[in-house]
C-alpha cells in the first residue's frame, strides 16, 4: 500500500510541477494538486519508515 501511495504522490507532484511551469497556470488546478499532495503525505505518515 505504501508503494502505491508513494507512486501516486510522485505522479501528482509531477503534474504540479508541469502546471507551475505553464505560461498561465490554472490557479484552481494548482490549489487542488497541492491539496492532493498534502493529503498523500499525511497518508504516508501512517506507515512506519521502510
Amino acid at each position: 500500500m505504501f508503494n502505491i501511495i508513494r507512486q501516486e504522490q510522485r505522479e501528482v507532484e509531477d503534474q504540479l510541477v508541469e502546471e507551475e511551469r505553464r505560461p498561465a497556470p490554472d490557479v484552481g488546478r494548482l490549489v487542488a494538486l497541492r491539496a492532493q499532495v498534502s493529503n498523500l503525505r499525511r497518508e504516508l505518515e501512517h506507515f512506519p519508515e521502510a
